[in-house]
């Protein structure tokens, strides 16, 4: 990437980085700037409204990336079961990898901000409308009906994000297995059933 807007990039992997690891009220912009190695101007120059505003861009470039793995999962293997199982199992893995001190940037960050913050509340409907969305297309292309497929691809979400809390808390990866195993039976019941549901 040529030029100065690698400066916007490196801010934006940072604050992405420290936010997964102490949420976002525990990161100062003084960090994000060390850990970037950008010059102090160059915060302000890309992000005018200061930590509100790379707050969302950094919860916006989390959920692509997410999204990203997602579809590229679904290339691989567009089994919806199978998909999920995949991606518990890689999210579990990368936080056992950190020692439980790894989360979900987006979560974190919603939760302290998403009240007051439409911005950051906004960032992040869209990141999960961006999971939903891939989820949804290899649910229904599995021969689940769209309106269940819709209830499930949120169910998995929420399951996700709450399995991450609970693998913290237990010091163990169980929750999130645990988790995609119950998702994976609900999908495969649903296709099993002809894809309809209440």
């Amino acid at each position: 990437m040529a030029g100065p807007r690698k400066h916007r990039e490196a801010l934006l992997d940072s604050a992405v980085t420290l936010f997964r690891k102490q949420g976002y009220a525990g990161t100062g912009l003084n960090q994000i700037l060390a850990h970037s190695g950008a010059p102090k101007g160059s915060l302000y120059h890309y992000f005018p409204d200061g930590k509100i505003g790379i707050g969302a861009e950094a919860v916006r470039r989390a959920g692509s990336r997410v999204a990203a793995t997602l579809r590229d999962l679904a290339a691989r293997d567009p089994d919806p079961a199978r998909l999920l199982t995949t991606y518990f199992g890689m999210v579990a893995a990368w936080i056992e990898e950190s020692d439980f001190h790894d989360g979900s940037p987006i979560a974190a960050t919603l939760l302290e901000t998403a009240a007051d913050n439409p911005g950051i509340r906004e960032a992040g409907a869209d990141a999960f409308h961006g999971w939903s969305v891939v989820l949804e297309e290899v649910m229904v292309a599995g021969g689940i009906d769209s309106g269940r497929s819709r209830r499930l691809a949120m169910l998995a979400i929420a399951a996700l994000e709450g399995a991450i809390v609970q693998s913290h808390v237990f010091r163990s990866r169980r929750p999130l297995t645990d988790a995609a195993a119950e998702i994976a039976a609900l999908l495969d019941a649903a296709r099993a059933s002809g894809g309809q549901g209440g």
